[in-house]
């Protein structure tokens, strides 16, 4: 008959003494370095998420019943419908921002200014005058540039819109029955020389504008 084999009871002693250990098996996950493959892949969908998040409304600006309008949707759309009119816009303030400078026209900042302010008075009871921009989709600086460029116009062309006291005096000969009934020419004589003034700096930019753009060199390569 064969001994029973001994079984030796371990003690609280050796059990504290002895070491813990966190090697794996072999074959192991854990031991086998990361595939470089599925690395590259991680990493790119950490950039992913991090650009989802701080670019997602600027990517899409809007979801609908969870369909994506996208931004690229977006102009897609606005390049169809004003794409062409606000290219030509675009141009245009190019050659128009070129010739005046060729001209050497300057306009002191105190004149800008000042138009700033009449137009600041003009929309106080309207809300003032940013809401009256963010209506338009103007700001400041947009404003300032258009009121610079008048202002430079209308230097660059003021031999163009002198008025003679016959001007003002057919204008409201013409319609003093229906314009300016029951007025006297000296009660309407400023906003008489305003209207022909403006009138003709209109066809006076139209005319030679018409001219310098003849000269401009711009290449187009569509849409």
């Amino acid at each position: 008959m064969p001994k029973k084999a001994k079984v030796r009871k371990v003690t609280k002693k050796e059990i504290i003494e002895t070491p813990i250990t966190t090697s794996s098996p072999v074959g192991s996950p854990v031991q086998k370095s990361m595939n470089p493959k599925i690395l590259r892949g991680a990493l790119i969908i950490i950039l992913i998420a991090l650009l989802t998040y701080k670019l997602g409304p600027w990517l899409v600006p809007t979801i609908v019943d969870n369909k994506l309008v996208t931004r690229f949707s977006l102009w897609s759309r606005l390049e169809k419908t004003y794409g062409t009119q606000t290219l030509d816009d675009l141009v245009n303030e190019k050659i128009l921002d070129a010739a005046i400078a060729k001209a050497g026209v300057k306009i002191e900042q105190k004149k800008i200014d000042e138009q700033i302010a009449k137009l600041e008075t003009q929309f106080k009871d309207a809300g003032g005058l940013d809401e009256a921009l963010k209506q338009r989709g103007l700001t400041r600086p947009d404003l300032v540039k258009q009121v610079k460029t008048q202002l430079e116009v209308e230097e660059l062309l003021s031999d163009k819109i002198t008025l003679t006291d016959a001007e003002i005096q057919k204008e409201f000969s013409d319609n003093e029955k229906t314009l300016y009934t029951g007025k006297k020419l000296e009660e309407v004589s400023e906003s008489i020389q305003t209207q022909l003034k403006d009138a003709k700096l209109r066809d006076a930019f139209l005319a030679w504008f018409a001219e310098v753009k003849k000269t401009a060199k711009v290449k187009s390569f569509g849409l």
